[in-house]
């Protein structure tokens, strides 16, 4: 099938004016794409293997255009190249983005990790591999909408924006807003406006480009495979860094070499795997054919096991709890949930009661440093941290990335502002660890992290968002269960799925920052794109029925 089909299903209920405004027609469909037979060459392959090439094309193009005369990424003798060289790569992209737009939004994913390794595009400002690709899949689309008057009549439907976003557009402006506010409140507004591109703004625009454009079921799934395809990438890399390069992993204090890939922590593959594990689990769950099963399989068990070599046990542990929810659903017997949850709760009592030790050592000694502080003793102490400079400055908070600049003395942001740092335990007057790591960037807790970067009203949107996507959750499965088709069986899998990844980040959120990252920010907004589009193709209107 075409990436262009529409394929929504029809339904014989009443719903709302504005959500029939989701069903398209054929005719409406006419203006989305150019016609492919402006194309020369491309009438001898089938659509199928059209829309294969273009995306190949896509991808292939951006990644010479970003290797070549890049210095921070030294792949053989290209990083020495001519600048020159590389922009004719540029210019194929920006070709195939105008002939398939929403493959290179649906695409964009696969950028996400590789944000460390910038690229000079004019003088000294660099740009990260996503932010290239969405910019300009942002003009392009400007582009569309100035020379293509049936474009913009297709697309650009803000009416129907806004029925996408439904109750979600207000709690988005409100986060973008006041994370804009705390610009003027932060210390190094530099570091504040950068964080805030990357962070807040380059993602928001990114989701209303994919609900803009992102139309027919294809375009839903490509998404998906591209958000999956991002995982299996980083545990491949996980895996050869592992066996073939172990050279490059670093010693930690705790004796442990962690595999980290293209990060500098090797917690944030476990971060980004909260995003995407959980999928991949629903798809393994899921009744689908044994093929799709088998890659399921593949993609879970290369996760987990680069996952396991991270060690990093804020992601198993959020991990450990989105499979249960996943395995929860897959239970369409009500009986056989209740059973299973009795006896869930009883075998996690009894664990809980024969190694009550073992857990808690676990827990608190688990990366203990050369002074004997292990990560989870020092995060009680950042979170007092924060609770203290919250309690200072609750409504605007100390600007984006500006935690260090009130935290503590260090050379990354250095100030003459009062520090909250905790030093020693105002009880015992033992050593709390902090003192070891004064450039912790965050507080090691998303809503944290959030209330002292951006406020209270920001947290409060945030917490909204989390809020009504458990919501529209719940009404999507509930119209999919009246639902006995094989397409609804597809959508139940992907909900389970999105709903079962946000719960992982939350879970991991408690002891670390899931979200105010420049690829967590993207996932988190693509999971709530994918919801979204997740609701017009189950046909569940806004308004109940």
């Amino acid at each position: 099938m075409s990436s262009h089909d529409i394929s929504l299903p029809m339904h014989a209920n009443k719903a709302s004016i504005q959500d029939k405004e989701e069903h398209y027609t054929p005719e409406s469909r006419s203006p989305i794409v150019p016609p492919t037979s402006n194309i020369k060459g491309t009438t001898r392959f089938s659509p199928f293997w059209r829309d294969r090439l273009c995306e190949a094309g896509l991808v292939l193009s951006m990644l010479l255009y970003y290797i070549i005369a890049n210095p921070n990424i030294r792949i053989g003798p290209l990083a020495s190249l001519n600048p020159l060289l590389s922009l004719p790569f540029l210019l194929v992209f920006v070709a195939l983005c105008w002939y398939r737009l929403p493959f290179a939004i649906a695409l964009l994913p696969l950028t996400l990790p590789f944000y460390m390794f910038q690229k000079v595009v004019v003088t000294h400002y660099e740009f990260s591999l996503a932010e290239l690709t969405l910019y300009v899949c942002t003009a392009v689309a400007l582009l569309r909408l100035l020379i293509l008057r049936g474009d913009r009549q297709a697309r650009v439907a803000w009416p129907q924006l806004l029925n996408r976003l439904g109750p979600f557009a207000m709690p988005a402006l409100i986060f973008l807003v006041t994370a804009a506010l705390s610009i003027f409140v932060a210390y190094e507004r530099w570091f504040a406006v950068r964080d805030f591109r990357k962070e807040i703004f380059d993602p928001l625009l990114y989701l209303v480009l994919a609900l803009l454009y992102l139309r027919s079921r294809q375009d839903m799934l490509r998404l998906l495979a591209a958000l999956l395809g991002t995982g299996a990438l980083i545990a491949l890399l996980g895996l050869v860094q592992y066996f073939l390069l172990k050279n490059t992993l670093v010693l930690e204090p705790d004796g442990v070499r962690r595999v980290h890939t293209v990060y500098g922590s090797a917690n944030s593959i476990g971060l980004l795997f909260d995003y995407i594990l959980p999928i991949a689990l629903a798809w393994m769950l899921a009744r689908v054919s044994w093929r799709n099963r088998f890659m399921a399989v593949v993609l879970c068990v290369s996760m987990a096991v680069v996952l396991y070599l991270t060690h990093s046990l804020g992601a198993l542990i959020g991990i450990a709890v989105a499979a249960v929810f996943v395995l929860a659903f897959s239970l369409r017997s009500r009986r056989l949930l209740l059973i299973g949850a009795l006896l869930a709760i009883i075998v996690g009592a009894a664990v809980l009661a024969v190694y009550h030790v073992q857990i808690t050592h676990l827990l608190f000694e688990h990366h203990v440093s050369q002074q004997g502080v292990s990560t989870t003793t020092k995060r009680l102490y950042l979170w007092q941290t924060a609770l203290a400079m919250i309690h200072d400055s609750p409504w605007l908070g100390y600007g984006l990335d500006n935690w260090l600049c009130h935290y503590s003395i260090n050379n990354v942001c250095p100030t003459n502002l009062h520090h909250y740092w905790i030093l020693r335990d105002p009880l015992t007057g033992m050593s709390t660890g902090l003192a070891e790591e004064p450039t912790l960037s965050h507080p090691h807790n998303t809503f944290l992290h959030i209330w002292v970067s951006m406020g209270f009203f920001a947290l409060l949107a945030f917490v909204s968002v989390l809020v009504l996507f458990y919501w529209l959750f719940t009404r999507i499965l509930l119209r999919l269960h009246s639902m006995l088709s094989a397409n609804s069986e597809q959508l139940r899998w992907i909900t389970v799925g999105i709903g079962a990844a946000l719960l992982a980040v939350l879970v991991q959120g408690q002891v670390d920052s899931a979200f105010l990252e420049q690829d967590l920010s993207y996932c988190f907004w693509i999971l709530i794109v994918l919801h979204l589009l997740q609701r017009v193709h189950a046909g569940t209107s806004w308004r109940k029925e």
